[in-house]
C-alpha cells in the first residue's frame, strides 16, 4: 500500500510539472510588415490619432488573458502577431485575427515597456526588482530562442524607441542607452538624476523628462547632449512631438508646450492635479488627463482651452483621437467614447476591471487592456 502512494504522488508530480507550467516559448515564422505598430504611441515622436470617423458601436472579436497586471503601455503588432507585456514578466504573441495565444516567455521580474518587434526579433526589458537592474533581451521568435541577455544597472519603467538601427531608452536612475539590433551599444549617457518619463523623439533630438524638473536633449546619433532645459517639478508623464513642439506634462499638474530645438516654454497650462498621461495630439488639439480625473482639450497653438471633462476615476493612461471620438481609458472599470467637439460623453463601456492599457486602434480593430492582464479587442459597427 505505501508503495503504490508513493507511485501516485510521483506521477501526480509528475502531470504537474508536465501541464501545469506551460512551455516558455514563442515560435513562428518570421514575419515581414512595412507598416507595423512597432511601439508605443506607434513612432517615436508618439502618435496617439487614428484620421478615422468611428461609430458610438462596439463589436466584440474576441478576448485572452495574461498572467499579470497591465502597466498604462500597448499592445505592439507586427504583421498578425500581437505582442502583449505584464507585470509578471511574461511576453505574449496572439494572433491578430482571432486572439489565439501563438506562444509566451517568461523571466523573473516585470516587464513595464511595450516589447518592440523587428522582422523576426523582439527587444524588451526586464525589470529585476530587487536588484535595482534590467535584463534587455533580444529574442528570436522564429529560432524560439534569446540572442542576448544584456545586464544594465537601473530598471527601465518607461517605454523604450524604436529607431532604424535598433531601440534607445531611459532607466529609473538616469541612465540612458542605445543598442543596435545586435545587442551592441552603440552609446549610453549617465544624467544620474532619476527618471521615470517616457521619451519620444524627433529631427534626431532624443527628448525626456526627469524628476528634477528638467527637460533634457539628445543627440540620436552620439548621445550627446544637445540642451538641459529647466523647466521645474518633476515629469513623470511622458513626451508627444507635434510639428517641432515638444507637449509634457509634470507633477505640479502643468501641461508645456516647449520648442524642440532649444527646449524653450511655447505656452503652459494649468490643469491643477497631477499630470501622469502622455498626451494625445490631432492636427489642432492636444489632449490630456490628470489624476483628478480631468479630461483636458486644449487648442494646440496656444494653450487655450477648448473644454474641460470630469471623469470618477483618475486619468493615467493615454487617450486614442479619431475624427470624431476619443477612446478614454479610466480606472473605475470602464472606457469611454468622448465627443471630440464638447466633450460630450457619448457612451460607457464597464469593464471585470481598471483601464490600464493606451486603447490602439489598428487595421480596424480597437485593443482595450485591462487588469487583471484581459486583453480585448474590438471593431466599430454602424
Amino acid at each position: 500500500m505505501g508503495f503504490l502512494k508513493t507511485k501516485l504522488i510521483i506521477v501526480t508530480i509528475s502531470l504537474i510539472m508536465l501541464f501545469g507550467c506551460a512551455k516558455s516559448i514563442i515560435k513562428i515564422a518570421a514575419k515581414k510588415d512595412d507598416s507595423p505598430f512597432r511601439m508605443f504611441g506607434k513612432v517615436p515622436s508618439r502618435e496617439f490619432y487614428v484620421p478615422v470617423n468611428v461609430s458610438d458601436s462596439l463589436n466584440l472579436v474576441w478576448e485572452n488573458s495574461v498572467n499579470g497586471s497591465f502597466t498604462n503601455s500597448s499592445v505592439s503588432i507586427y504583421d498578425d502577431l500581437v505582442f502583449v507585456n505584464d507585470l509578471s514578466g511574461r511576453v505574449y504573441c496572439f494572433r491578430f485575427d482571432d486572439g489565439k495565444q501563438l506562444g509566451k516567455v517568461k523571466y523573473k521580474g516585470a516587464v513595464y515597456s511595450t516589447p518592440i518587434p523587428f522582422n523576426n526579433l523582439l527587444i524588451f526589458p526586464v525589470a529585476i526588482e530587487k536588484e535595482n537592474l534590467t535584463e534587455l533581451v533580444y529574442y528570436d521568435y522564429s529560432a524560439g530562442k534569446e540572442i542576448a541577455i544584456i545586464e544594465l544597472p537601473g530598471r527601465v519603467l518607461t517605454e523604450m524607441i524604436a529607431v532604424d538601427d535598433g531601440v534607445i531608452f531611459n532607466t529609473e536612475i538616469g541612465a540612458v542607452f542605445k543598442y543596435d539590433l545586435h545587442g551592441n551599444k552603440v552609446w549610453e549617457m549617465h544624467t544620474r538624476v532619476p527618471t521615470r518619463s517616457s521619451p519620444s523623439m524627433k529631427n534626431n533630438l532624443f527628448i525626456f523628462g526627469n524628476d528634477k524638473g528638467e527637460i533634457i536633449s539628445l543627440d540620436n546619433s552620439t548621445g550627446d547632449s544637445v540642451y538641459v532645459s529647466n523647466i521645474g517639478g518633476s515629469f513623470y508623464s511622458g513626451s508627444t512631438i507635434v510639428d517641432d513642439i515638444i507637449y509634457i506634462g509634470n507633477n505640479n499638474g502643468k501641461l508645456y508646450a516647449l520648442n524642440l530645438d532649444d527646449g524653450k516654454v511655447i505656452w503652459e497650462f494649468d490643469s491643477e492635479a497631477r499630470i501622469l498621461m502622455t498626451p494625445a495630439a490631432d492636427e489642432e488639439n492636444i489632449v490630456f488627463g490628470n489624476l483628478a480625473g480631468d479630461l483636458f482639450s486644449l487648442n494646440r497653438t496656444d494653450g487655450t482651452l477648448n473644454w474641460k471633462t470630469k471623469f470618477r476615476g483618475v486619468l493615467n493612461a493615454t487617450p486614442m483621437l479619431t475624427k470624431n471620438m476619443i477612446i478614454v481609458p479610466e480606472v473605475f472599470f470602464s472606457f469611454h467614447l468622448v465627443d471630440k467637439k464638447d466633450g460630450s460623453i457619448i457612451k460607457d463601456f464597464y469593464l471585470d476591471g481598471r483601464a490600464k492599457y493606451s486603447p490602439v486602434y489598428y487595421k480596424g480593430i480597437l485593443f482595450i487592456g485591462y487588469d487583471n492582464g484581459n486583453l480585448s479587442a474590438y471593431e466599430f459597427v454602424e
